[in-house]
């Protein structure tokens, strides 16, 4: 089980001094977190639709009250290794400039506000979906930025796979 990283509430830093908002969850036993400003909800995970013309990262689309949102398979960005969806898993539903996303995750941990760290891990810097780290009480956390986890390609073959999808309708 995984219990939350963040102290209690009194503990935390403002936003003034430099705290940043962050729902923080799992992957492949990894840690990562999105901005919660980006964050739409979290709900359990569901087989998705099939979207012709997307990029294998896409596992489909899924109708949400209306919305449209685009399964994406944060462990193979992650990982490198494809995700097969299981029922324990969730779907954490991003604002992802423009699209409304949902990752692929193991759990979700829990919001918090985290302070920023100084120093990047070598690898933290290569990836271009991560927009930073951040040092919780008991260790590190990528900060994954929604808006760039697509690559333009992908970004591209996504809008047009929508787009024929939508013509269908």
């Amino acid at each position: 089980m995984i219990t939350s990283a963040f102290a209690p509430e009194a503990a935390l830093p403002s936003r003034q001094s430099g705290g940043l908002q962050i729902l923080e969850f799992s992957c492949r036993g990894q840690r990562f977190a999105v901005p919660l400003a980006c964050v739409r909800r979290a709900v359990l995970s569901a087989r998705p639709v099939p979207l012709p013309g997307a990029s294998e990262i896409v596992l489909g689309v899924l109708d949400l009250g209306g919305e449209t949102v685009t399964v994406l398979d944060f462990a193979l960005r992650a990982s490198g290794r494809p995700t097969v969806i299981t029922p324990t898993q969730q779907f954490l539903i991003v604002e992802m400039d423009g699209f409304l996303c949902a990752f692929v995750v193991d759990a979700i941990v829990g919001p918090g506000t985290a302070v920023p760290d100084t120093a990047w891990p070598d690898a933290a810097g290569a990836a271009a979906y991560v927009d930073g780290v951040v040092h919780l009480p008991d260790g590190l956390c990528l900060v994954v930025d929604p808006a760039r986890f697509l690559f333009a390609h992908e970004r591209a073959q996504l809008t047009q796979a929508l787009g024929a999808a939508g013509e269908r309708h």
